[in-house]
């Protein structure tokens, strides 16, 4: 999977998140670890910082 992510990326992996079924992905996993099939899709999530005013 870090292949994957980083060539998404192209940038640090620090603000970006990705998740599959609701689970944080790490960049050790792998798809069968994730019991991933085909046309599954992985969420991607721009971490966001700062708060309210």
């Amino acid at each position: 999977m870090k292949k994957l992510l980083k060539n998404y990326l192209k940038s640090s992996m620090r603000q970006i998140r990705f998740q599959f079924d609701g689970q944080p992905i790490n960049e050790t996993d792998t798809p069968a670890q994730l019991e991933m099939e085909n046309e599954d899709t992985i969420d991607v999530f721009q971490q966001q910082t700062g708060g309210l005013m």
